[in-house]
């Protein structure tokens, strides 16, 4: 596959800053102009959590839609399982953001990992 194209959603500025430094120095990672380009879409489940997940539905819905990591502030198992029945493949909790996506990545991409 060569290069992780990560794209992340999110409303808050310090974090997308944040995480777009963090991610710009992963072995083998980038970041994506948008979730079209993405191999990966890290999506912030926001304050409404329901309307957080009907997105995931939607963007994993689209022909061609890139894998989707949901994340929240406030993680929980009854979360983690409600963001998986919408097509996510995990929810990371933000204060887990660094060690959560590391081990994510390793199991999604696991070639790029090695």
């Amino acid at each position: 596959m060569g290069e992780i194209r990560i794209a992340v959603a999110d409303d808050s500025p310090p974090f997308l800053a944040a995480a777009a430094e963090y991610i710009a120095h992963l072995p083998g990672c980038v970041i994506a102009r948008s979730a079209e380009d993405a191999d990966l879409l890290l999506l912030d489940l926001g304050l409404a959590p329901a309307r957080g997940l009907e997105l995931v539905r939607k963007v994993r819905a689209r022909p061609g839609a890139p894998a989707v990591i949901a994340m929240t502030l406030f993680y929980s198992p009854e979360a983690a399982a409600a963001a998986r029945r919408a097509g996510a493949c995990a929810l990371i909790g933000k204060d887990a953001f660094v060690s959560g996506l590391t081990e994510i990545l390793a199991a999604l991409f696991p070639a790029e990992a090695a």
